[in-house]
């Protein structure tokens, strides 16, 4: 884990280099831009809350998970199947719905999730093999998780990523928005297994959970509703909710 995050650091501080160099070059600040603060901090927001409530650890240790509670390949071939179909129903559902109501939707089903799989591995011993109720829990925590997070936060967020950001800046808005995914997504996937070996795998989601609660807050308290509108208007919104700063 050690050697992985040493190596993508390596390959990851470049790139915030070139987006240094290039603002420097143009003149212009990122958050000089009148809207670009609010719009940054939401998409920012939200692609880190995407990866800091679990979901790598979720996915790439999901086939583990399922080992572990005597599963086996076919319990992740269904959650791959329920991926697939929530996805569908997300991108059908966005423009009926609005953006702001499928993530906060989808959040709430992945917090009692990671809620309900903290409670039930505090009830098992780290070595003790799982009761048949134990296993049929586990499962459906885990695949109503991915469900939850293919409503929201998996094709919301670059949605509204595409969406949200001022043109003058929207290419480099946009990198730093998946270079904070891409970082966020290496952190939590390098620290699950040694966070759960040391605190314990009830913890651990219990963590997840309580930053997924305060994912719901950020998406219900701060997050702007685009659904209907153009990116004009988008921008018009975040040049209204902005304040004069000085640039970074």
């Amino acid at each position: 884990s050690a050697e992985l995050i040493t190596h993508s650091v390596s390959y990851l501080a470049p790139l915030f280099s070139d987006i240094r160099d290039n603002q420097s070059q143009r003149g212009v600040g990122l958050l000089e831009t009148p809207g670009a603060k609010p719009a940054l901090i939401s998409g920012v927001g939200l692609v880190l809350f995407q990866q800091v409530t679990g979901q790598p650890s979720v996915l790439y240790y999901a086939n583990r998970i399922f080992d572990q509670a005597g599963l086996g390949f076919g319990a992740a071939v269904g959650v791959g199947v329920f991926k697939l179909v929530s996805t569908v129903g997300s991108a059908y559902s966005v423009e009926r719905f609005g953006r702001k109501p499928l993530l906060i939707a989808g959040t709430s089903i992945m917090t009692a999730c990671l809620a309900a799989l903290s409670f039930i591995f505090s009830g098992i011993q780290p070595d003790a093999p799982f009761t048949s109720s134990q296993q049929v829990a586990i499962i459906s925590a885990v695949i109503l998780y991915v469900g939850g997070y293919q409503i929201g936060f998996g094709p919301i967020s670059w949605l509204m990523l595409s969406e949200l950001f001022p043109l003058q800046v929207r290419s480099k808005a946009l990198a730093l928005g998946t270079i904070s995914n891409f970082g966020s997504n290496l952190l939590v996937a390098a620290l699950f297994e040694p966070l759960r070996e040391s605190i314990g795998s009830s913890s651990l989601f219990a963590i997840f959970a309580i930053i997924s609660l305060s994912a719901i807050l950020f998406e219900s308290s701060y997050l702007s509703e685009t659904k209907g509108k153009s990116l004009e208007e988008i921008e018009d919104m975040m040049r209204a909710r902005d304040k004069p700063s000085s640039a970074i």
